[in-house]
Formats: structure tokens, C-alpha cells, sequence
């Protein structure tokens, strides 16, 4: 019963294969354990040594009932043979000699139990039984193992983002930092750099194709790729840092340009997305990553570069100062990318001056306080378009870059959704009244002033919304209103013309045709108007 219960709890069926030189003695056994025992299955038979040797390699069972006297090789050379291939694998041997000499060899060979001849059919089912036990436990330890070993591998990418986190940004690092390195380990070579991959947005491409998490699962397999162990952090917008360890005899130069030509390589230009690699200098400790990752930032500003990577120690002194007055240039083009109405790239510009900031060490409060700068400048911006927008603010004080440039797109969205609600409202009011005042002369300085707003946002926010300009807008009014007076009324073409706010009706005789198809003339011939129907 002990057996039988232990049995019901294993991996899979155990796998047996009886050796014995005897058939009558191996057919018995073989029907004692598909009667007696229900989870061991009898995977084969051998009548000697030398087969017992090919099947066990054969079959791979998990137990081996082996007789010792057989012609040619015996037993016992038999499980020695076989131990060589197959350590697992529990043996029981079979004899009716039980000497002292015997049970030496027995021990010797790792044999795990055994059974006199004859043997009553409840002591072969115990012993039988009790091996089992032993191979189903086994069997459960292994599964438990491997369960451990694939949770470990999904745990571990997972725990080196967490460690570069604190290794390279802003927080105070926890007590169980070294915990955690100790968890996964640290490489043979504790000597690394500090890679940032930058994604930047092909403006060719549609901005729905902008699919970083994809890109990311990505760059993660293609670890396995990649000689030098590599710790990667998690995407933060549009970037994301890895410290890299420098392993084997080449140089870290050699090492890091040979990775950062295999990720390009992989990744450049993966659904519209262009890599640009920054690469930091080399620290002895892990614990001062910082200082390359500083480096890896100010290498990745000028993304401009053909080879698409910058190593910091090939940048001069100049470059980095020129670095430095380049964070007016990306002002400017916040701004652009807000009057465009490209979000993204808008937010992917602060995050690039943030990077500055943090490359050049200026303290996370002082970049806060630029960040700030900006935005108040995009809101004026956006309010001098005729957008009611509010005032932005920090809710508090930032206590790293990355929280600053989470926050800073946050801000950038908020302001523009405050603007996309009060939008809505200004299109209807605008639709209402060309729609009341279409027979008027009205120029977009008039319909801009009736909701208060600058003619260009007027003007752009009729192509954002509706496909086309105001005049489109008002010429399509116009026109259907034409046809609608043709069907409705018997009032004359000439009358029509002045009524729709035309003053010329050869002029209007042109536009209609080119919107309908058909002059004026001929589309109120085609038409069956309800009137002529009475009279028919």
C-alpha cells in the first residue's frame, strides 16, 4: 500500500526492464508487476549480459532486474557495463547464491536491493515496490529542481534590471543590493562599461508603428547572441542602459564596438525605429557604473553619426562643451515638435536634455527647474495659438532623471489633453457658424475672432480634424446647399448663385462642376423634384 500511494504522486510511469537467462522466470516477474504493481511498466526483456547492456541503452529504463548467473558476461559485469552510460539507474539483482563474497560486489556496484530465488510473490512486490518508492522521489526532486531552474532564468532579467536601476540612477541603494547580486552572480571579469541604446522614430514611418516593448523583448534575446555577459536595465521612453562586462583576452575598445555592431546589426531600423549606441569608459567596480554611464549619455547626443555608436573616449573637449549649448537647439525643438503636434518627439527631446543634465552632473533639482522652464515656454506657445491650456507644475521634487522624464511626458500629454477637449468644442462652434453665415464673405481672420483664437491654430486645426482647409470646408457647404435648393425650390440658378454666397454665377457654375461632376444646369435637369411628381 505504501508503494501504491508513492506511486500515485510520480512524474510519469516508472520504466523496468528484466534481464534473466531463464524465460519462464522472466514472463513471471512480468506478469507480478502488471498485476501487482500498476505504475511500473515493463519496457523490454534480455536473456544475457551483452543484450541487457544494448537494451538498458536502448530503453533507458529507470529499473533493472538482473540476474547474476548468466552465460557469456553475468550480471554483476552487466550493471558495471551499464553504469558507465546511465548513473540513474536503480538496479535489483536476482540470484540464489547469498554469500557474504556476493553481497561485497553487490554494495560495490551501487546495487540498490536484491532478491533470493525463489522469492514469494509479496516479498518480490515489496522489493519492487520500495525501489520504486525511491525513483518516483527522485523523479519528483529532479521536476522540482528544473521547475526552480526555469522560474530562476524568468526571474533573472527581471533582477538585473533591478540592479543596474540602482546601480546607475538616482536612488539610494537598498541593503540587499549585494543580495541580489549574489543571486544571480557576478560574471568571471568584474571589469565593465556602460552602454545607452537609443531609439529614435523614423518620421518617415506612421507613429503607431512606435512599438518599443516589442523591441525590447528583442534586444533581450538577443543576449544569447553575445559573448560578454550583460546586465540590461529596463526601457526608460526611448532608451536603455546595459552594463556590459569585458570578457576574454581582446581589449574592452574591441568589445565594446564588436557588441554594439551586433545589436545595430540586429536592430537598426526594426519597425521604424533607428539605434544609436552611446558606449561609457571602463570601471574597475561595479559600484562606480555611474561614472560610465554619465559618460555613455553624453557619447549618445550626437546621434547624427553614420557608425551609429560613439565610444565617450573618442569625444574631445570641444565636443563635450558643444554638447552642453546644444540643449538650446533640442528647446527649440520641443517646441517644433509640440507646434506639430508630435508628441513623442516632443517628449523624446526633454528626455535627450535630460540626459545632458544628468551626462554633464547637473543635480536632478536643476534639471527639474529647466525642464520647468521649458514647458512654461511650450504653454505660452500653445496659449498664443488659442489653446486653453493650464499652467504646468511638478507635484513635487523630483528625486531622479528617470522619474524627471516620466514626469516630464506626463506633463506634456496633460497639457495637450486639456487643449484636445477645449478643440472639440471650438470645431463645433466654428462648424455652427460658417454653417449659419456661409452666404457672408468670411475669411479666416473672422471665424478665427468668433472663438477667439489665432488664425494659424484656426487654420491648423481644420486639417488635424476635418482632411481640409476652411475654404474646402465652406466651398462643400455651399455647394450642397446649392443642390439642396435646386430639389427643393423653383428659384432660379442666378438666385441660387447670390443665395449660397457666390457674387459670380459663372464662378459658381466652375466650382460646382468640379465638385459634382456635372454643371449646374445639367444636375437640376437629372433631378426629379417632389413638385413634378404632384403634377404628373
Amino acid at each position: 500500500m505504501y508503494y501504491i500511494e508513492a506511486a500515485e504522486g510520480a512524474c510519469r510511469m516508472i520504466r523496468m526492464l528484466i534481464v534473466d537467462d531463464e524465460p519462464i522466470e522472466r514472463i513471471a516477474l512480468q506478469r507480478i508487476i502488471e498485476e501487482g504493481s500498476p505504475d511500473v511498466e515493463v519496457v523490454g526483456q534480455a536473456s544475457n549480459g551483452r543484450e541487457a547492456i544494448e537494451a538498458a541503452e536502448r530503453l533507458q529504463p529507470d529499473l533493472i532486474t538482473m540476474d547474476i548467473k548468466m552465460p557469456g558476461i553475468n550480471g554483476l559485469q552487466a550493471i558495471e557495463k551499464i553504469r558507465e552510460t546511465n548513473k540513474a539507474v536503480k538496479f535489483i539483482v536476482v540470484t540464489a547464491f547469498d554469500t557474504f563474497e556476493f553481497a561485497q560486489q553487490a554494495i560495490k556496484l551501487g546495487v540498490y536491493d536484491y532478491m533470493l530465488k525463489p522469492s514469494r510473490l509479496s516479498v518480490v512486490l515489496e522489493t519492487i515496490g520500495r525501489v520504486a518508492n525511491e525513483i518516483t522521489m527522485i523523479q519528483q526532486e529532479l521536476a522540482s529542481r528544473s521547475l526552480e531552474q526555469v522560474r530562476l532564468q524568468k526571474m533573472t532579467p527581471l533582477v538585473e534590471a533591478d540592479i543596474v536601476e540602482q546601480l546607475l540612477f538616482d536612488y539610494v541603494q537598498s541593503a540587499s543590493l549585494a543580495e541580489l547580486i549574489d543571486l544571480i552572480g557576478f560574471p568571471s571579469g568584474r571589469d565593465g562599461f556602460v552602454m545607452t541604446l537609443q531609439f529614435s522614430h523614423d518620421m518617415a514611418e506612421p507613429s503607431h508603428l512606435r512599438d518599443y516593448d516589442d523591441v525590447y523583448l528583442q534586444l533581450s534575446e538577443l543576449l544569447l547572441d553575445v559573448t560578454n555577459p550583460i546586465w540590461l536595465g529596463k526601457m526608460s521612453g526611448n532608451q536603455v542602459p546595459a552594463i556590459v562586462f569585458v570578457d576574454g583576452e581582446f581589449s574592452y575598445r574591441a568589445q565594446a564596438i564588436s557588441v554594439a555592431k551586433k545589436w545595430i546589426q540586429a536592430l537598426d531600423m526594426k519597425r521604424g525605429l533607428r539605434l544609436f549606441i552611446g558606449i561609457g569608459g571602463l570601471c574597475k567596480d561595479v559600484r562606480d557604473m555611474r561614472k560610465s554611464y554619465h559618460e555613455a549619455l553624453l557619447a549618445s547626443m550626437d546621434n547624427t553619426l553614420s557608425a551609429r555608436y560613439c565610444l565617450y573616449e573618442n569625444l574631445t573637449r570641444d565636443d563635450i562643451q558643444a554638447i552642453g549649448v546644444r540643449t538650446v537647439e533640442m528647446e527649440k525643438s520641443v517646441l517644433e515638435e509640440i507646434r506639430r503636434g508630435n508628441l513623442e518627439a516632443a517628449g523624446d527631446q526633454i528626455a535627450k536634455m535630460i540626459d545632458v543634465f544628468e551626462g554633464a552632473q547637473q543635480g536632478v533639482v536643476m534639471s527639474q527647474q529647466r525642464i520647468f522652464e521649458v514647458l512654461i515656454v511650450v504653454t505660452r506657445m500653445l496659449q498664443e495659438m488659442g489653446m486653453d491650456v493650464h499652467t504646468p507644475y511638478f507635484p513635487y521634487t523630483t528625486t531622479s532623471y528617470m522619474q524627471l522624464k516620466a514626469e516630464s511626458r506626463l506633463l506634456i500629454q496633460n497639457l495637450v489633453q486639456v487643449g484636445e477637449v477645449v478643440e472639440t468644442d471650438l470645431l463645433q462652434t466654428m462648424k455652427l457658424y460658417i454653417q449659419k453665415h456661409a452666404h457672408e464673405e468670411l475669411s479666416l481672420e473672422r471665424i478665427a475672432a468668433t472663438v477667439d483664437r489665432n488664425p494659424f491654430y484656426v487654420s491648423k486645426l481644420f486639417k488635424e480634424h476635418f482632411g481640409m482647409n476652411y475654404i474646402d470646408f465652406l466651398t462643400e457647404y455651399r455647394i450642397e446647399t446649392a443642390k439642396q435648393l435646386m430639389q427643393e425650390t423653383d428659384k432660379s440658378l442666378k438666385e441660387i448663385t447670390f443665395e449660397v454666397g457666390y457674387n459670380d454665377p459663372n464662378y459658381f457654375s466652375r466650382v460646382f462642376k468640379k465638385l459634382v461632376g456635372h454643371s449646374p444646369t445639367d444636375y437640376r435637369k437629372m433631378l426629379i423634384r417632389p413638385t413634378n411628381k404632384k403634377h404628373m
